[in-house]
């Protein structure tokens, strides 16, 4: 099974905008600014983006992010976004250092899984020893993969998300053998 998980580049087309139509406006926390736009306006959206991952165009106070996609087979069932560093004000808002999701057809197959592991990955060559993140309690797939991870549960957030910190070094010695596990007879 062919597994990549490529950067968001001006030229990605249909199959992303169509997997984030799939994906909700703001599912468990993970902002989806792509939902419900054209695809005009998606293009646009690109460009921001890029530019964002190469610390141009950032409005005030905002952090350089990346965003990647994850696809399997070579469809995009996928999306994550890595801060290039952490912020203390974020966090105070119940911001993490990153996030993900996968589109509602692609769920319950491990692909969650995957993405998180790749995304550590991505998380350790920006020089993250440890990684913070918001996960809203409701979702128990997500509180799922970062428990089966080594995510270190450190407390509660405004009563609706569990913080918890990866060290990626730790999680992706551990991880390695989820990195491109599918669940058997689901993809």
């Amino acid at each position: 099974m062919k597994i990549e998980l490529k950067q968001l580049s001006p030229l990605n087309g249909m199959a992303e905008y169509e997997m984030l139509q799939d994906l909700g406006s703001n599912e468990n926390g993970f902002p989806n600014e792509v939902y419900g736009i054209s695809y005009g306006e998606y293009r646009n959206w690109l460009i921001q983006q890029d530019d964002y991952s190469k610390s141009r165009n950032l409005p005030e106070n905002y952090i350089p992010q990346s965003t990647y996609f994850l696809y399997v087979e070579e469809r995009s069932v996928g999306i994550a976004r890595i801060r290039h560093h952490s912020s203390e004000i974020l966090e105070k808002q119940g911001v993490g250092n990153f996030g993900y999701g996968i589109a509602k057809q692609y769920r319950g197959k491990g692909y969650g899984n995957i993405l998180f592991v790749n995304i550590l990955e991505k998380c350790k060559s920006l020089g993250y020893t440890k990684v913070k993140s918001f996960v809203h309690m409701d979702n128990a797939a997500s509180n799922k993969i970062f428990e089966k991870n080594g995510a270190v549960l450190t407390g509660v957030w405004n009563n609706t998300s569990n913080i918890y910190e990866t060290d990626p070094d730790v999680t992706l010695k551990k991880g390695k053998r989820w990195k491109n596990t599918v669940r058997k007879n689901d993809g």
